[in-house]
This record gives C-alpha cells, sequence and structure tokens, in this order.
C-alpha cells in the first residue's frame, strides 16, 4: 500500500545526510547509521481472534457512524501491511478484518498516498480507482462511513529541490499551480474520493520531503502562501467534502510553526505523524514524557492546536523494533492523549514496514493496552 511513500528510514537515511552536511556531531551521525542496519521489515502474522471486545473505562469516545469531521470524531484509521493480491487486486477488506479482529476495533478510514507522481500528469491523475489498489470497492461499499485519508505532496517530484525550494515555492505562491490542484480535486470527486481527508504537503518540516518548507523564513513563508493557493484551488471543484490536513512530523526540524502556517481559513485539522523514536537519538529508548516533550514534539503542538482552535489528529503513528519494541507507555500516552482532547481521526501504521512494530503477536503488551484505549 506505500507505493511511491518515503519509509520512516529513508527518511532517516536522508537525515543522516542533511545532518552530515551541516557537519553536526559525528556522534549523531553514528547514532542514525546504526539505526538503519539489521532490522528485518518482515510484517508481524496477524492474530484471527474474534473474540469480543470488553468495554474498558478507557475505551474512547466517538460519534456514532458518520465520517471524519473537523472535531472531536476519533475516527479510527489504519496503514495496512501489504498482502498477496487476489484476483489481481490488493485485499484491502480482508486487510482491515485482519486488523479489527486482532484490535478488537473497528476501522472507518485507510491511509493511502499520492506521493509516487513524477510530473504533473501523473499528479493530477492518481489512479486510485484502478482495481490492483482495492480501496474504491470497499469505500463504495459503505461510502457514508469509509473514507481515505490521502497524503498529497504540493508538487510532482520533478519540480523537488530539498536544497533550494525558492523556485518552486515562488512559482505555487503567485498560482501558478493553481489549475493542478483544481484539476486534482476534481478527479478525486469523480473518483468517489470527495469525503477525503487531505494531509497536503505532510511532513513538510522533513528534508526527505519533496515539498521540504525550506530552511530560511523566506522559504517557508512562500510555502505556506501555495498550501493555501492549492486549498483554494481544491475547495473550487463542485461536489468535493474535502478536509484538509496540515501535518507536520515531530520526529525532526524544530522550525516554528507560524513560518509556514497557511492560516485557519486553509485548514480544517492539523496533524501530527508521531511514532515511538526520537530521529536525534534513535537507538536510545525515549520514554513517553521524554519523547512528547521534544522540541517538535506533542506537547508544543498540542498548544499551537490550541491557540488556533483546531482539532488534532495523529496520522501516522506507531510503534518500532528498535529501540523500544513492545512498548505499552506509549501505547497508553497516545490512547490518553486522544481521549482527553479534541481529535478527529488516527491512524496506526500497521504495515511492518521501515522497522515499525504491528500490533498483534509480536508486541503482546501493547496490544492489551492498545484493546483498553481503542
Amino acid at each position: 500500500m506505500q507505493k511511491g511513500t518515503q519509509g520512516l528510514y529513508q527518511r532517516i537515511r536522508k537525515l543522516v545526510k542533511c545532518l552530515a552536511t551541516a557537519s553536526l556531531a559525528s556522534t549523531t551521525v553514528a547514532l542514525l547509521l546504526v539505526l538503519l542496519q539489521g532490522h528485518d521489515l518482515a510484517a508481524a502474522s496477524v492474530s484471527t481472534s474474534q473474540t469480543k471486545k470488553t468495554v474498558s473505562m478507557h475505551s474512547l469516545p466517538t460519534s456514532s457512524g458518520g465520517l471524519i469531521t473537523a472535531g472531536p470524531s476519533r475516527k479510527k484509521c489504519v496503514e495496512l501491511p501489504k498482502l498477496p493480491l487476489i484476483n489481481g487486486a490488493f485485499p484491502v477488506a480482508s486487510g482491515i478484518a485482519n486488523f479489527e479482529a486482532k484490535t478488537r476495533t473497528s476501522v472507518s478510514c485507510l491511509l493511502e498516498y499520492l506521493n509516487g507522481a513524477q510530473t504533473w500528469a501523473q499528479w493530477v491523475n492518481p489512479d486510485l480507482r484502478s482495481p490492483y489498489e482495492g480501496v474504491a470497492a470497499w469505500i463504495t461499499a459503505a461510502p457514508q462511513s469509509r473514507q481515505l485519508v490521502l497524503q498529497v505532496d504540493l508538487i510532482p517530484a520533478n519540480l523537488a529541490n530539498q536544497s533550494d525550494p525558492l523556485g518552486w515555492e515562488q512559482s505555487c505562491a503567485t498560482g501558478q499551480f493553481n489549475a493542478y490542484a483544481q484539476q486534482l480535486g476534481t478527479n478525486l470527486v469523480a473518483g468517489g474520493f470527495q469525503n477525503s481527508v487531505l494531509r497536503l504537503g505532510a511532513e513538510m518540516n522533513g528534508p526527505w520531503e519533496n515539498d521540504f518548507v525550506g530552511t530560511t523564513a523566506v522559504e517557508q513563508n512562500l510555502w505556506a502562501t501555495c498550501f493555501a493557493n492549492e486549498v483554494t484551488s481544491l475547495r473550487q471543484v463542485t461536489g468535493e467534502h474535502f478536509l484538509i490536513d496540515w501535518n507536520p512530523n515531530a520526529c525532526y526540524q524544530d522550525i516554528p510553526y507560524a513560518n509556514y502556517y497557511p492560516g485557519n481559513a486553509y485548514v480544517d485539522i492539523v496533524g501530527l505523524d508521531f511514532y515511538d523514536i526520537s530521529c536525534m537519538t534513535p537507538t536510545t529508548p525515549v520514554p513517553w514524557t521524554q519523547l512528547s516533550n521534544l522540541p517538535a514534539g506533542l506537547v508544543s503542538f498540542e498548544t499551537f492546536a490550541n491557540e488556533h482552535g483546531k482539532p488534532l489528529s495523529f496520522p501516522e503513528w506507531g510503534l518500532m523494533k528498535s529501540p523500544r519494541g513492545d512498548d505499552p507507555a506509549y501505547i497508553k500516552g497516545v490512547g490518553s492523549t486522544i481521549a482527553r482532547g479534541d481529535f478527529a481521526f488516527e491512524g496506526y501504521f500497521d504495515s511492518g514496514n521501515d522497522g515499525t512494530l504491528p500490533i498483534g503477536p509480536a508486541s503482546p503488551l501493547s496490544l492489551a493496552e492498545y484493546q483498553k484505549w481503542f
């Protein structure tokens, strides 16, 4: 399912290069290099237990039925592992059924990615309706309660220049890409994906991204204007009901949010990708309190969301095989944060790719904690 995506370990690999270029401490670079070695990326097997869920005192309140809203809808999403094709199609329904059975939860949204486009022609024409993808049939079966959470780069890959994004940012800020954004929105609506949550420019504070915000305030301000322009164009499409999720990564780059926040008028939800790892000390286990208080971490992001009156999301979150592995305290931290906050949705990264650890037999303590909270 992660076609065209930058995996977490690919991100860290690029971060190593950035750190080396910036002549940061060699020990930090060495730590990151260690993390990239020797990880088994095979997805853990899933349980098929059909035991009825016992309602826990920790169970999260959620909206009854319906779609993700710009409020405390608290919908459960998932990134599925790669499974063998069935009749040439990715078995979305069975993948979700496996996740629901082992976690005793109900999933209403899938994480999908549109960041593999090399050109504008590919960018405006995502192949989500391809039978291979399998998502269209799943949504069509219950369109008022199922939807996609789509990662969408601001630009195709052939325009990317992480070290000097000023060129494409200036073009976008002056409206030169508006027509492409409107065409993308038109095609999504025509394909039946009009209710999608769009993670436009997700993880923009990471230098691994094609649409990285840049290192200067000028670049970051232009990025915000570009974002606003594309949102405006997407919202001009007849029949759209998109929700826009502005979505940094907690792992890297303590850039002031204000430098690249486009303004409340262009954002419905603010989301934070938040894995059980500190990218700056990736071989050292980091407890929940320390992890959430990192400079670009959860505490500062919650403060920002509250100041702007926006609901939150965890578009991507999950355990890592290393350094902590099975970590119920992390699961509890995420669950309690969602329970007490204004959260629109969360997406557990259950693919097992890129060093992540699925919920299941390989993480029994975390699975038990997940069942309590979700």
